[in-house]
C-alpha cells in the first residue's frame, strides 16, 4: 500500500512505513509532478474511483483504508490540477470519506508548512 499511495512521515512507523513516507510538501510536490510517479499515483486513484457500490474499508481493508485516506489528504492539499468538482485527491475524499480529510496528515502538514 505504501508504494502505490504513500502517506506523510510520521504517520507510520514500521520501517515500510518509514522507507516509503513522503518528508514534507515540498517532496510531494515533487512526488506528484514527477513524470511517471505524477500520472501513476493519479491512475491508481481514478482506479479506485472507479469502484462503485464499496467503501474504502471493503476494498483495501484496515488499516489501508486509513493510508488512502491519509495519501489523499496529503496530496489534495499540493495538487495543482483541480477541476471544479476538485482533484482526484479531493474526490477520493469526497467519495469514501465524506468529505472530512485525515486530521493526523493536516496536523503534521503543519510543521512542514512553508513559511510565509
Amino acid at each position: 500500500m505504501w508504494y502505490i499511495f504513500p502517506q506523510l512521515d510520521g504517520l507510520g512507523f514500521s520501517s515500510t512505513a518509514r522507507r516509503y513516507a513522503i518528508r514534507g510538501l515540498d517532496e510531494a510536490r515533487s512526488y506528484l509532478e514527477h513524470p511517471v510517479l505524477g500520472p501513476r499515483l493519479v491512475e491508481c486513484a481514478e482506479a479506485v474511483l472507479a469502484v462503485q457500490g464499496s467503501s474504502a474499508r471493503e476494498i483495501f481493508g484496515t488499516p489501508d483504508d486509513l493510508k488512502l485516506r491519509s495519501c489523499a489528504t496529503l496530496f489534495a492539499e499540493v495538487s495543482a490540477e483541480v477541476s471544479a468538482e476538485g482533484s482526484v485527491f479531493h474526490r477520493l475524499i469526497q467519495v469514501y470519506f465524506g468529505g472530512a480529510p485525515d486530521g493526523r496528515t493536516l496536523t503534521l502538514l503543519g510543521q512542514f508548512a512553508d513559511p510565509d
